[in-house]
């Protein structure tokens, strides 16, 4: 039987380490993909916000360039009709002369207008400047600037090429990126000393010359695992369980083996026990049957056979009201008086060495006075029957604390150790084993007793006698 559990308990140990590994790997490579996934996230919305961040500088152009050229002291716009051509031509010109060589006027024509037009009006001038502003945008996507006049190209230019892209701009387009990708993690563009966990690949943030930029992030641990945190949790609980199940499981497997051993040594006890009276009964039967005797020899096998016959009944008693108790519980209905119980106890069982100190108050309280009684008749009994002093002293004392009841059995006897103190009131238990015992017993008074002081909602505790013995505590509320 041990070698079969070892067996089991190797396997199973196997099956835990097994799924244990299998789910540290599943959250290991969760991780990895969850970082791979971010990396790529990160890297793909910085090349975003670069083409966000230009659409929204070529956006600052084109408004600037709209303002321009709707600014009547900086540009005036005529327009005129040819009929050679059946067209309207528009004549952009600046009204302040331009230092430089270039030119400061120029005719346009747009297919938008095929209407002849001789006067230009708010409307036509607006048709006009959209169709500007349309063209000068089809050119800051090619990073081209059209010179349309010397003063609006060298404008344009500068407005386009020589100012950087604000930081605030790619910053927040940045952001807007990331956020679309599920990603809220503080970043910088300048790479700090300490503390940075990842960085973007480089991207050229400039329009005129390279301007190379990289984002760098701080708790990208901490925010993958939150990502994470149902399927972490998910396998943590799976291992919780797995890990509650097995140890369940051996406990179980453990206390089964051990019941099984007690019970083995309960049936040993009992054959024993049995047997001791069976075989007197056996020899008396037999002696009666052979011989012939006198009325006084006849007389003394009889009580031979009702001592015996007794000893039998009171043992399979002790066995079935253990049973009883298991089953259908203890009714507390009877009115006990603690001095009188104690004091028939020990009177009908003439218990010699037993010395009562009764309480001074008259105590009564709700109860089973069969059990209860029972339970001290068994603590007195192996308060004797183990005492292995050669002149054994049992003391029971009554007392009240508060609203309690404290009942305390003392005994002179061997003790008990510490590590036994709690496992001799499971059921069968003995604290040696086998039949190697000293003095014989099954291992049920005790069991029983502590049953019966539970059912009156109290509780049963050992401790050390100095210099020898135990103290039996019983506490029963009143």
């Amino acid at each position: 039987m041990r070698k079969r559990l070892i067996i089991i308990f190797i396997l199973m140990s196997l099956c835990v380490a097994g799924i244990t590994a299998l789910q540290l790997y599943y959250s290991y490579e969760n991780y990895r993909l969850a970082d791979r996934v971010f990396k790529k996230d990160a890297n793909e919305a910085l090349l975003e916000a670069r083409d966000s961040s230009i659409a929204v500088h070529n956006t600052g152009v084109k408004d600037k360039f709209r303002g321009w050229m709707n600014d009547t002291t900086f540009i005036k716009i005529r327009c005129r009709y040819i009929p050679e051509q059946k067209t309207t031509q528009f004549i952009i010109k600046e009204i302040k002369p331009y230092r430089g060589s270039g030119q400061t006027e120029i005719n346009l024509s747009i297919e938008e207008i095929t209407q002849r037009i001789d006067t230009i009006t708010p409307e036509i001038k607006k048709i006009f400047i959209d169709h500007m502003v349309r063209t000068v945008d089809d050119g800051l996507k090619k990073s081209t600037v059209w010179f349309f006049t010397q003063g609006l190209g060298d404008s344009l230019s500068k407005a386009f090429y020589k100012t950087p892209i604000e930081m605030t701009v790619i910053d927040g387009e940045y952001k807007k990126a990331l956020v679309r990708r599920g990603i809220d993690l503080p970043f910088s563009f300048e790479k700090g000393p300490d503390s940075i966990e990842f960085c973007t690949n480089e991207v050229n943030m400039g329009v005129d010359k390279p301007r190379w930029m990289k984002a760098c992030f701080t708790g990208v641990d901490v925010f993958l695992l939150g990502k994470l945190k149902w399927v972490i949790t998910g396998s943590l609980l799976l291992l919780i369980i797995t890990l509650a199940c097995f140890w369940y499981t051996v406990r179980t497997l453990l206390s089964q083996h051990k019941l099984a051993r007690m019970k083995d040594d309960f049936i040993s006890n009992m054959t024993h026990e049995i047997h001791t009276p069976l075989a007197s009964l056996l020899v008396t039967a037999e002696a009666l049957k052979k011989f012939s005797h006198d009325e006084a020899s006849r007389e003394s096998y009889i009580d031979i056979i009702l001592h015996q016959g007794n000893r039998l009944s009171a043992l399979t008693d002790e066995i079935l009201t253990g049973a009883r108790l298991d089953k259908q519980g203890i009714v507390t209905g009877d009115r006990i008086n603690v001095n009188e119980l104690i004091e028939s106890v020990i009177g009908e069982n003439d218990y010699g060495n037993v010395v009562f100190e009764p309480s001074a108050e008259g105590v009564t309280f709700a109860g089973n006075r069969f059990h209860l009684g029972n339970a001290i008749r068994n603590l007195l009994d192996n308060a004797l029957k183990y005492n292995t002093h050669t002149d054994p002293e049992i003391r029971v004392a009554v007392t009240i604390s508060g609203n309690r009841l404290i009942i305390i059995i003392t005994d002179n006897g061997p003790g008990i150790p510490d590590s036994e103190k709690e496992k001799v009131f499971e059921q069968f238990y003995r604290i040696s084993s086998g039949n190697v015992h000293n003095v014989k017993g099954y291992g049920l008074g005790l069991g029983y007793v502590k049953k019966v002081i539970e059912a009156h909602r109290g509780s049963i505790s050992i401790k050390d006698n100095v210099p020898g013995g135990s103290l039996f505590i019983i506490k029963l509320p009143l």
